[in-house]
């Protein structure tokens, strides 16, 4: 029971952040009076060792279900601001569009006036430069409420998991430099560091798919071949992901091995690589998260206890949405990282059991099993969030997730060593070859026959009753 102890507490939790995500505050707080009456009853009824967990599991899941609907009512009840002046920070780097560009902007100093706790968007010019960690001083500036454009996509919400309440358009804005965040905006110049040598040693997309993934994000590939990763199932190749950074921290932890070091060792370079990755894409709360959810796989997977790491991703995922509980229904990455690694445990005690006289045809098969398990459990949310499915994706997960570590390495070398004459050259070769071979196979697969079939009519029950089935079935060879 101890084993299961830490999962059904964090799981009640997160179950009733789950349900208290469909919920108005209203009508969570009357059905957490009642199933606190219920809880209370049964703790009186019933004389068993199980009444403290069954109380403080029912304890957790009332308050699940309340802070969620609280929390969401609190970003809808908002409404516009009128005449903002005041200084703060900028969060993350410009998202840059056709037309303009958007900053996020969180406010701390308002003068007299109290300022509003959520950040708000900026619609600024695309050619102004503005970057993580600059001080600013804007306004006077009228914020609204974000419109919700999209029945099906509820962008209010949206922006609200990242702390964004408002939007504002021609505001008056000018930097602060003597207040600058001294740490992100070296960040910042980094990944412009990154970008530039980069771009020096390796044509276009390959040196697009290089700052994909170096500094994350399918916005560095040229639309074509973001497309066909798109389509293909690829994109979380380039996405701050748990699965990503788990392949990301799989690669250098082979690297250690095979340069001849220590397990213990290989784990601080693994460690070491992750931050460093973190840090490179601007530290976002989503790659913190990711980087979280795949250190507990990888470090349990190393430690041969993937039971141990299931408590841990039950816990970390319970901690993350009670201080952002929006995560959970408004965050397809956190729902696809908290997947993908949660399939990559639950099979780990099955994977084991599997033996293979070469080791050339057990990695090949580990590869395969992983794949096809992550794939299991991450298909059903794409197809309810997005509609598509690659029949192809498995096929192009096998093909290509072995070049992604040593695309990842030799452009990590690049930018490292890129500038040393011939050396650099040679690196360069080297991961242009590596870079071409993923975009090559993505791009072949992507124009195979019904590479991009859709579906509609995916409810979120379906979904449900796919994960408890596939859970139960794990659970069930695990303990044959």
């Amino acid at each position: 029971m101890k084993r299961w102890l830490l999962p059904i507490l964090s799981g009640s939790f997160v179950a009733g952040v789950a349900l208290g995500s469909l919920m108005t505050f209203q009508s969570a707080l009357v059905f957490g009076c009642l199933a606190g009456v219920v809880i209370v009853a049964a703790v009186a009824a019933f004389q068993s060792r199980l009444v403290v967990l069954f109380l403080v599991s029912g304890g957790l899941f009332i308050s699940g279900v309340l802070l969620v609907s609280d929390t969401t009512e609190q970003y809808q009840a908002l409404s516009g601001i009128s005449g903002v002046s005041g200084s703060g920070t900028i969060r993350g780097e410009m998202d840059r569009g056709v037309y303009d560009a958007r900053v996020v902007v969180a406010l701390d100093d308002c003068g007299s006036e109290a300022c509003p706790r959520e950040s708000v968007q900026l619609r600024v010019d695309r050619f102004s430069e503005w970057s993580d960690g600059m001080r600013v001083r804007i306004g006077p500036c009228d914020f609204k409420r974000p419109r919700r454009f999209d029945p099906e996509f509820d962008y209010p919400m949206y922006l609200a998991k990242e702390g964004i309440g408002f939007v504002a358009e021609r505001c008056p804005m000018e930097r602060i430099a003597a207040e600058d965040s001294y740490f992100r905006t070296w960040l910042s110049r980094a990944r412009v560091s990154v970008a530039e040598r980069i771009a020096y040693r390796l044509p276009e997309p390959e040196a697009g798919l290089a700052r994909g993934l170096l500094l994350g994000g399918s916005d560095e590939l040229p639309d074509s071949v973001a497309d066909a990763f798109r389509t293909v199932g690829l994109s979380h190749i380039v996405a701050v992901s748990g699965y990503n950074i788990s392949v990301l921290a799989g690669g250098l932890f082979l690297l250690g091995i095979l340069l001849g070091w220590y397990r213990k060792q290989a784990v601080w370079l693994t460690l070491l690589g992750i931050v460093l990755f973190v840090c490179l894409v601007g530290a976002p709360a989503s790659a913190v998260r990711a980087a979280l959810m795949a250190g507990i796989a990888f470090f349990a997977l190393l430690a041969a206890r993937p039971a141990d790491g299931l408590s841990l991703l039950c816990v970390a995922g319970a901690l993350m949405l009670a201080v952002n509980p929006l995560l959970l229904r408004y965050d397809i990455g956190f729902q696809l990282s908290f997947a993908a690694t949660f399939a990559i445990l639950i099979s780990a005690p099955r994977r084991a059991q599997i033996h293979y006289r070469s080791w050339i045809v057990g990695s090949v098969m580990e590869m395969v099993f992983i794949t096809s398990t992550v794939l299991i459990f991450v298909i059903p949310l794409s197809l309810f969030h997005f509609g598509t499915l690659s029949p192809y994706a498995l096929l192009s997960n096998v093909l290509v997730l072995p070049l992604v570590p040593v695309a990842f390495l030799l452009s990590f070398a690049i930018v490292l060593l890129g500038w040393v004459p011939g050396l650099g050259a040679g690196i360069g070769w080297l991961g242009y070859g590596a870079l071409h071979g993923a975009l090559f196979l993505g791009d072949r697969l992507s124009a195979l026959p019904g590479a991009g079939m859709t579906f509609s009519g995916v409810a979120a029950w379906m979904v449900g009753c796919w994960y408890l089935g596939w859970v139960l079935f794990f659970v069930w060879r695990n303990n044959r």
